[in-house]
């Protein structure tokens, strides 16, 4: 579908601020509110753990715990000693599989539509990203480029939660939180393109400066 992308030749490759096209407005700087992003991922992260933990544990019960821990019967009832190593080597493995899959997803709905895709990361900043670099992004393709890995992610994800080996079963639970709460910049793009006139354009020149083209 490049037809459908809107032409960005006359761009220059290098150029930090493009040229404007023809019947739009002068660009806008985008940057996304870091403290706005914070509030909404932990406020994301909350309902993320009532539903996916609820599926969890209708499934897989108190296997839950003993996939995580060792499990002691005593005089007085039931102990419970964690296995932090496990805890910690499995969330930041859920961490390292949802970062890559996510943007994957991004960049795949990108191609799509016809854009170059580029994929990195700035851990100075935390970023990791999949975005076509110099060239102008329609607001329409946004949406579903925006929502992809939530939506993606969150339906194959969620069936999986069923599969009758409860340490798994925890992994994947540990991706659809981490991926629910870093949907939150996808969602805020989301919002904010909604405001905007259909046409409205947008132009990564680098990880730290990105544009907004109005429509006359």
């Amino acid at each position: 579908m490049t037809g459908d992308r809107p032409d960005s030749d006359y761009a220059p490759s290098d150029a930090l601020v493009p040229a404007t096209p023809e019947g739009y407005h002068d660009p806008a700087p985008f940057e996304y509110p870091a403290w706005l992003l914070m509030i909404g991922s932990a406020l994301l992260f909350v309902p993320a753990v009532v539903l996916f933990g609820g599926v969890l544990w209708a499934v897989h019960g108190v296997a839950v715990y003993e996939s995580l821990a060792v499990v002691t019967e005593t005089g007085t009832g039931i102990t419970f000693e964690f296995n932090l190593a496990l805890i910690v080597g499995l969330t930041l493995l859920a961490v390292g599989v949802t970062v890559v899959v996510h943007e994957l997803v991004h960049g795949l709905v990108f191609g799509r539509y016809g854009y170059r895709v580029s994929y990195g990361a700035m851990p100075q900043i935390g970023a990791f990203y999949a975005t076509p670099f110099h060239q102008f992004v329609a607001r329409e393709h946004a949406f579903p480029v925006a929502l992809a890995p939530l939506v993606v992610i969150s339906l194959v994800g969620l069936p999986l939660l069923a599969v009758p080996v409860p340490l798994f079963a925890v992994f994947v639970f540990l991706v659809l939180l981490v991926n629910a709460a870093g949907a939150v910049g996808d969602l805020y793009i989301v919002a904010y393109l909604l405001r905007k006139p259909p046409g409205t354009l947008l132009y990564d020149s680098d990880i730290r400066h990105s544009y907004v083209f109005e429509p006359e």
